[in-house]
């Protein structure tokens, strides 16, 4: 139990990051001067920071290898989503290939 609450504990954290840091930049931005370029890294820094969360996710859970099963599902959406399919498919597609590797025993 002491785990999952440091789990909801660290997803809240970041949420509250990210949303301070995508108000922070709607904010700051009209007031401060700053160049093209340090605009377009303060806005990409929340992306960044929450595919920092996915990839870590990918390949662990807790402190171990998350397993192949789900790093291939991963992979799927990762190409799907490339292609520009609709995000219901990269989901389910991601689902199923994940939860049919794990029933043919591929963890």
């Amino acid at each position: 139990m002491g785990e999952t609450l440091w789990i909801i504990a660290g997803i809240a954290v970041l949420s509250v990051g990210t949303y301070l840091m995508r108000f922070g930049g709607t904010k700051l931005g009209n007031k401060l001067a700053l160049s093209e370029r340090s605009q377009a890294i303060l806005n990409d820094a929340a992306t960044t920071l929450l595919f920092a969360v996915a990839l870590a996710a990918t390949f662990f859970e807790g402190s171990h290898f998350a397993g192949s099963a789900r790093v291939l599902g991963v992979a799927v959406a990762v190409f799907l989503a490339w292609r520009k399919m609709p995000l219901i498919v990269v989901i389910l597609s991601a689902a199923v290939v994940t939860a049919l590797l794990r029933y043919f025993g591929l963890h």
